[in-house]
């Protein structure tokens, strides 16, 4: 998957989304509303409990610690989001190329905005997302 991303790192705006099911262990990579890679059985029937943290853009060397500056991410982030169930892929291309959140959001577990006040990150506005053009 790692070519996926590398392929992602070329100055443009891109939309990413991952999906995982628990039941099955399936997960699912999109870039810019197209699937890109796909398997099962990561972590079946595994829950993910309340009260951890989520580091976003920084490479962990150990739990909650051990970062190294030139492990982080260089770039933008927007609309990043955590759903509470696996988004359709029908959903995941319509986002894609709009840049903006769909009104329906009761089933967002974490949203933009909360990653945004917990600290370190630095709000740019407006921000640079472009719909994306399909095949890109």
């Amino acid at each position: 998957m790692r070519d996926i991303l590398v392929s992602a790192h070329n100055g443009l705006w891109h939309h990413i989304c991952v999906t995982w099911e628990s039941n099955d262990g399936s997960w699912k990579f999109y870039k810019n509303g197209d699937l890109k890679d796909e398997n099962t059985n990561f972590k079946t029937s595994y829950t993910i409990r309340q009260g951890g943290t989520l580091v976003l853009g920084q490479d962990q060397d150990s739990v909650g610690g051990g970062f190294n500056a030139d492990q982080s991410f260089q770039g933008m982030l927007s609309n990043v989001n955590i759903w509470n169930k696996a988004l359709a892929a029908e959903k995941i291309r319509k986002m894609s190329q709009s840049c903006l959140l769909e009104e329906a959001t009761d089933q967002i577990a974490y949203k933009w905005l909360d990653f945004v006040h917990e600290g370190g990150a630095k709000l740019v506005k407006p921000s640079p997302c472009q719909p994306v053009v399909m095949g890109k």
